[in-house]
């Protein structure tokens, strides 16, 4: 099954196109990355690093094409890797007029009514759609007990908080330690607090059903993801080993490709695109709370 990488800068190019490519030589999935294509005015700050990115994955043996219409007519799936969220709906929608699955980077988008639309539109028309941050597959998410902590009522977590100038304040990693949380215990959402400084992001939120997560984004920290997770009947603590993550992460995204059922729901997506949206917005408040939009 041929894939096609939409996008050349962001790292994920070579990574994801690598493992793939390391699941198929093993027999263990169709799919490989067979081409890609860059649609140019990059928004990684360091074009050294793009270019690294593309030379790797043209050692990997995908091919680079001259347009977007040659992709299309030669694969049977695409992944929308360019970095900037903006740019990810009108990347995607190519593809999925023409009925290819299609993989959609970390953030969907940067925008909760365009992120909207992108749902609406893989309802009405059909169009299998993934879209997820790589930390909902971390191995410490699965390995909570559960029945040892009773009802999820709080969560704290920290993560990364690195900003990129083509994003908006969250978009660009405060969406992986949301989407963390998310994976844990489900949406619901209802109104955010954010208070952001040149240091990090804190923010709050508060669920319809009284649950309430608060999150660290650290942008001098250590590069670290972990949570503390608040039940009924105790308290469970855990800090990601990211090393197996992205292996985990393609794996399910190699099922996708072959026909499985999106591993994260869009809808939840599209939630937490409203998460980070309230998010900004309140941070350019001063910390007030606002509302996240309800997804249907």
């Amino acid at each position: 099954m041929k894939l096609g990488a939409i996008g050349i800068d962001s790292s994920h190019l070579p990574e994801f196109s690598r493992r793939i490519k390391e699941l198929h030589d093993k027999g263990e999935t169709p799919c490989l990355v067979t081409s890609f294509y860059d649609p140019g005015d990059h928004d990684w700050p360091n074009p050294d690093d793009v270019a690294k990115w593309r030379s790797t994955t043209l050692e990997l043996g995908a091919k680079q094409v001259a347009s977007m219409d040659e992709l299309l007519g030669s694969v049977d799936g695409v992944l929308v890797l360019a970095v900037n969220g903006n740019k990810h709906a009108e990347l995607a929608t190519p593809a999925l007029e023409k009925g290819l699955p299609a993989f959609i980077d970390k953030p969907l988008t940067c925008d909760f009514q365009q992120a909207k639309r992108l749902l609406e539109s893989s309802r009405k028309g059909g169009a299998r759609v993934f879209s997820s941050s790589s930390l909902r597959f971390a191995a410490e998410l699965e390995q909570i007990d559960r029945g040892s902590l009773g009802d999820l009522v709080a969560i704290d977590a920290s993560g990364p908080g690195e900003l990129n100038p083509s994003m908006p304040g969250l978009f660009h990693y405060g969406c992986h330690t949301v989407e963390m949380i998310d994976q844990i215990w489900g949406p619901g959402a209802g109104r955010v607090s954010a208070i952001e400084t040149p240091d990090r992001h804190l923010v709050d939120i508060e669920y319809r059903d009284g649950r309430y997560a608060r999150l660290r984004l650290e942008r001098k920290g250590a590069w670290d993801f972990n949570a503390t997770l608040h039940g009924t009947k105790g308290v469970h603590q855990f800090r990601v080993d990211f090393g197996p993550v992205y292996s985990r992460f393609v794996g399910t995204m190699a099922k996708f490709f072959e026909g499985g059922e999106p591993p994260a729901s869009l809808r939840d997506i599209v939630e937490t695109i409203g998460v980070l949206e309230a998010g900004n917005a309140s941070a350019a408040k001063d910390g007030a709370w606002v509302e996240v939009p309800e997804v249907a």
